[in-house]
């Protein structure tokens, strides 16, 4: 299996043969997720507020260029940021938070509604 990114919006999927072309529509389309408000994981002004929101005043993360070492979280949010980055994101950098991992990690945390502009759309999370 292999997947290949074509564009922010667009990802191309070859198994056994088969071509799927992924969209966040299909996505949404297949999962049931709405398919909300268009967003890249490279936008840095939005992951950067969910990080600041995500941590408590007397938390003080320890922060790498790009994200926040995943042992500087509370030990519970260590593990869930662990089982989305292995399971939701498959992703093999498991050190590192990332800015879109605190927009979901900000959700679960605070409970908080967030402003529509800032709002999580699982299927371009997915892509």
């Amino acid at each position: 299996m292999s997947l290949r990114s074509q564009s922010k919006t667009h990802a191309t999927v070859n198994f056994r043969g088969l071509t799927l072309d992924l969209t966040p529509k299909l996505i949404s389309r297949v999962t049931g997720f709405p398919l909300g408000i268009s967003w890249s994981k490279e936008e840095r002004t939005l992951g950067q507020a969910a990080r600041k929101a995500f941590f408590l005043p007397k938390e003080h993360p320890v922060e790498e260029k790009n994200g926040v070492r995943r042992a500087s979280l509370p030990p519970l949010w260590r593990e869930v940021s662990f089982q989305i980055m292995k399971y939701i994101t498959c992703e093999g950098r498991f050190n590192i938070i990332y800015g879109y991992h605190f927009r979901l990690l900000c959700e679960l945390r605070h409970g908080i509604d967030l402003p529509p502009k800032m709002k999580l759309s699982i299927p371009y999370f997915l892509l």
